[in-house]
């Protein structure tokens, strides 16, 4: 009985909603009437965001609703958009009208009191279209409309940082230039407010407004130009660029991404035109009068350059501009090559300019084991001699000299024992070997300095990159600063921090993109490559090929402390037997070992040579040529000699003393093969 209690007790409570829901009123429905200028691409995107943004913010409270009959979508004529605003003010179904374009806003904004309430957001300008204002309100019955605060003069003086100019085309919307005289007449006074020259042309269509640009035109602001359509206005964008010119659009960033080289407008504005439309529309719902809603409108100040346009008609923006813009198509193009973590390395090994000169410098050493293997090989000369001496000597010579003598030599010499020579020659193999060795060495080095240097790239434009995005969302908090201050919610105080803080976010990116700059041209000097040739890299993760040649059987070592610390001894042995460090040390101490024992055996080893030669008189003249010889009974005393000489010999030479110059040897050929023993224990 009781758990039956319970159980009645719970089916009630949950009951009791959905009873007390089924008796609730249902919301009041609202029909809400749009009225857009004339066909457009993004006409059914820009009407359905309407809808939806005021259809989340006045569900619950109202039931809205948007009839297909009450949407027009008029024929870009002054009569034909004028027609359907009438046609939506007379509808008894229709209770709140939205004029959605630049001219039925204008219309629409210029009737006086209205019927019913109409929401008109697309104003360019309140005081130059003459529309009514009143304490930042229209003031007038029944109607609100959404005024951009000077729109044009902010984005001339944002295209003047861009690109400066002096005479600058505006395009106009020829239907909106008829209806709207003043737009253009306020771009015309920029010719004395702002000092360059402006022209407007109406557009009608996109070959008859690129032929009315003037030859000395420097600069395009462009208009919404709706009625154009989409292939028109894509060869009016492709005329600018055509023609060199820079161009900004003053509906925003989507036409940035078409094309056009900036805007001032972020991509999000029709989104918070739409929101506020909503919130208008409710206030009015709710009971306001919609002549006392605030026409203030701040739609943010966000530069967007799009740089492939900007390269293709040469325009570099400065430094100031490039870290508060957001940048479209800022990937350059003209890349010549494009790096990764195992190219750099490879490359770097066969182009690097300090390991070519210590390749070179190996290749000099081999010459010195030449050099040293020379002393042992047999040495052989030839010779000739012209020698004139005077003929008082050359008589009293007796035929030893003549006065005149022409004689040719030849000598041959073979070293048949020498420890120094022998000495020198293994000394010098092993430094040939240590310095081969110290090659590979600096190979790896120059891998490792290069894949340092190509780390140290992506790691600076991480940095850059984090930095640029910390600088976005300053240049957001900054927007919705003025925002809040346009609508009275924020003080001075809140915008002019946000400025401090845009400045020093500037400055750190100025400072990470010098970085990044130096990295690059850091790593183009290791590579050998025009220090500012431009790269694309490819990132490197923690499982990159480049960082483990061993694929994934590598990972498995680092799974704990056990097996890695097994993985670091065998690594460490492989080290020990492998290390080109280790090698070039251990020549290098065969060859001071080789040093030492030469200097010792300096005491008993003597050095050990064989010489010949021979000497030939070709021809003699003058005094001392024929001498009478004396003689006696046998013939002369002084016997003759033919013209020819040789000797033969040997020589042993052994040094005995040497000014305690060879213990000294000794001792020093110790200590440097200590010392290098001592590195290598190191």
């Amino acid at each position: 009985m009781k758990r039956a209690l319970i159980l009645a007790a719970s089916v009630a409570l949950l009951m009791t909603p959905r009873a007390a829901a089924f008796g609730q009123a249902p919301a009041p429905s609202v029909t809400i009437g749009i009225v857009a200028d004339g066909p457009w691409s993004g006409n059914d995107g820009v009407i359905e965001l309407f809808r939806r943004e005021i259809t989340d913010l006045l569900v619950g409270e109202f039931d809205p609703r948007f009839p297909s009959t009450g949407t027009i979508v008029a024929d870009w004529t002054a009569d034909g958009v004028q027609a359907a605003l009438q046609e939506l003010l007379d509808d008894p179904d229709v209770d709140v009208v939205v004029a959605l374009g630049v001219l039925s806003s204008h219309f629409a904004a210029t009737r006086g009191e209205l019927p019913k309430p109409v929401i008109a957001p697309i104003v360019i300008d309140p005081a130059v279209q003459g529309l009514p204002q009143e304490d930042g309100t229209s003031g007038t019955r029944n109607l609100s409309y959404l005024a951009l605060p000077r729109t044009l003069d902010r984005d001339i003086a944002a295209f003047q940082e861009v690109r400066p100019f002096e005479h600058l085309i505006l395009l106009i919307s020829a239907t909106v230039d008829q209806v709207i005289p003043g737009l253009g007449e306020h771009a015309r006074g920029f010719d004395t407010a702002l000092g360059f020259r402006t022209t407007v042309i109406p557009v009608e269509r996109a070959e008859a407004a690129l032929a009315a640009i003037p030859a000395d035109a420097e600069a395009v602001y462009v208009l919404p130009l709706l009625h154009l359509a989409d292939e028109e206005f894509d060869r009016l964008v492709q005329g600018f660029i055509d023609l060199g010119l820079p161009s900004f659009s003053r509906l925003g960033e989507t036409e940035v991404r078409r094309g056009l080289m900036a805007a001032r407008n972020p991509e999000n504005f029709f989104q918070r035109l739409a929101r506020r439309v909503a919130l208008h529309i409710q206030s009015t719902l709710l009971g306001e009068e919609p002549g006392e809603l605030p026409y203030a409108f701040a739609e943010g100040e966000r530069l967007t350059i799009n740089m492939a346009t900007a390269r293709a008609i040469g325009v570099f923006p400065p430094w100031k501009v490039l870290t508060e813009a957001t940048l479209i198509d800022e990937r350059r193009t003209e890349f010549v090559r494009t790096l990764s973590l195992e190219i750099v390395a490879r490359e770097a090994v066969e182009v690097n300019l300090d390991l070519e000169a210590a390749a070179r410098a190996v290749r000099a050493g081999a010459e010195d084991v030449n050099l040293a293997r020379s002393v042992l090989l047999p040495e052989a000369e030839i010779g000739v001699l012209g020698a004139f001496i005077d003929s008082d000597r050359a008589a009293a010579s007796l035929g030893v000299q003549s006065e005149r003598t022409f004689s040719g030599s030849a000598l041959f010499r073979q070293l048949l024992f020498s420890e120094p020579a022998w000495a020198n020659l293994s000394i010098q193999g092993s430094l040939q070997q240590s310095r081969e060795f110290s090659l590979a060495s600096d190979r790896l080095d120059v891998v490792f300095i290069a894949a340092v240097a190509y780390l140290n790239v992506l790691r600076a434009k991480t940095f850059e990159r984090i930095q640029t995005e910390n600088l976005r969302v300053t240049r957001s908090n900054l927007e919705l600063a003025r925002i809040r201050q346009a609508v009275g919610e924020a003080g001075p105080a809140e915008v002019y921090r946000w400025e401090n803080q845009l400045a020093d976010n500037r400055r750190v990116v100025i400072d990470l993109s010098a970085d990044r700059n130096r990295a690059e041209i850091e790593l183009n000097r290791i590579l050998d490559r025009p220090l500012e040739e431009p790269f694309q890299t490819i990132e490197v993760d923690v499982e990159d090929p480049a960082l483990l040649p061993v694929e994934g059987r590598f990972l498995d070592f680092l799974r704990d402390p056990w097996t890695f610390r097994a993985f670091r001894s065998f690594m460490a042995e492989e080290a020990l037997v492998l290390a080109p460090e280790l090698k070039a040390l251990d020549a290098a101490i065969g060859a001071q070992d080789r040093a030492r024992a030469s200097a010792t055996r300096s005491y008993w080893a003597p050095e050990i040579a064989f010489e010949a030669g021979v000497t030939n008189v070709f021809a003699r003249g003058g005094a001392g040529t024929d001498p009478e010889l004396p003689g006696g009974p046998d013939g002369p005393l002084i016997p003759e000699t033919n013209d020819i000489f040789y000797s033969l010999g040997f020589s042993a030479t052994l040094p005995i003393f040497q000014g305690l110059a060879r213990p000294a040897d000794i001792r020093q050929q110790t200590e440097l093969l200590l010392r290098l023993e001592t590195e290598r224990r190191a």
